[in-house]
């Protein structure tokens, strides 16, 4: 082939790229339009709705929330035992599926994916809420780095293997919504959550970068910043029982402003006013935080003090229930 008809070759590539890209953009500005002026809420009516962490605490109070609104719903957990008994109570509120999956194992995740797909319908919603949290302060930490990497585990490549297996079809189709569970913990930075804070803010950045990838495409990414949620499962942490708490419901309706409407970030006061001091005044923001830290002790297990009976104990149930849906704080061990 001559240089002239390579050059020729090459430009009408070039133009190729040029037209498909605004192409592209011009349905994003479409569906964006679209968004901003009609704000449209999404009818749930008939819609799969996927939830990791379904059998307890924010999943499933977000589960009831969407088959009252009437979905088709699949709540995912590690423990058959414990989705049993979630089916059981959620059946009167709507049509429930529950699927047995680790979220941290990557070929059963697209395995579940493919065979909800198959034999329940498209998904529409993918709502990555299993998660797990560390309290522990970075300097109790140097001879645990098993606690960072457990914590990515589930919190961010976890989330990552489940929407990698829903993206496909939801492209293919031209339409989903994902919505990632995240924490105010991202914006406030508070001390003893180094390893959780990070794991979540990873998310968040996942989620960021593919919405803007898919954003003509249909598909919205929302990253819920949740605060601290008022379970029986805080109890055992009493530094945080005087701490201001919402239920799982008020938890569940955060999650449904990002099933509903799809927007980039669904937050509170609260927590963009963190995020705000932290942008804004950063060493003013560090010292109070380090006010923070020396105000709320380690915990006893944190510390290692008596690690030989209640310390085992905790941690073994944070290993049970960390892919189950839990967004709040056992110990050290749990998830805000």
């Amino acid at each position: 082939m001559s240089s002239e008809r390579r050059v020729s070759s090459g430009v009408r590539g070039a133009m190729d790229r040029v037209w498909e890209a605004r192409r592209d953009l011009r349905r994003f500005a479409r569906h964006n339009a679209a968004s901003t002026l009609r704000l449209r809420k999404l009818d749930l009516v008939g819609r799969i709705v996927v939830i990791t962490g379904g059998s307890s605490g924010i999943g499933y109070a977000t589960a009831r929330r969407c088959l009252g609104a009437g979905a088709r719903v699949v709540i995912v957990a590690r423990s058959a035992e414990d989705l049993a008994e979630a089916r059981e109570t959620l059946s009167r509120s709507g049509d429930v599926h529950v699927r047995t999956c680790d979220v941290t194992d990557e070929a059963a995740v697209r395995a579940m994916i493919d065979e909800v797909e198959a034999t329940i319908g498209p998904i529409d919603v993918l709502v990555n809420n299993a998660g797990r949290s560390i309290r522990r302060s970075t300097v109790n930490s140097v001879e645990r780095m098993h606690d960072y990497h457990r914590t990515m585990d589930v919190n961010y490549y976890g989330a990552v293997a489940c929407t990698l297996a829903v993206l496909p079809k939801m492209i293919e189709r031209g339409r989903g919504r994902i919505v990632n569970v995240s924490s105010i913990a991202t914006q406030a930075l508070g001390p003893r959550f180094g390893a959780y804070a990070a794991s979540k803010a990873a998310l968040d950045a996942f989620g960021d970068v593919l919405a803007g990838e898919v954003a003509g495409r249909g598909i919205t990414v929302t990253s819920v910043k949740m605060p601290l949620t008022r379970t029986p499962m805080i109890e055992p942490t009493g530094a945080y029982r005087s701490m201001s708490t919402i239920s799982p419901g008020q938890a569940a309706s955060l999650v449904m402003r990002g099933i509903r409407y799809g927007r980039p970030r669904v937050s509170t006061l609260p927590g963009e006013a963190a995020a705000a001091a932290v942008a804004l005044t950063p060493g003013s923001a560090a010292f109070w935080r380090h006010v923070d830290y020396l105000a709320v002790p380690e915990s006893s297990a944190a510390l290692g003090i008596t690690k030989s009976v209640v310390a085992d104990e905790v941690e073994d149930a944070a290993e049970e229930v960390q892919n189950d849906g839990v967004h709040e704080l056992v110990q050290e061990d749990s998830h805000v």
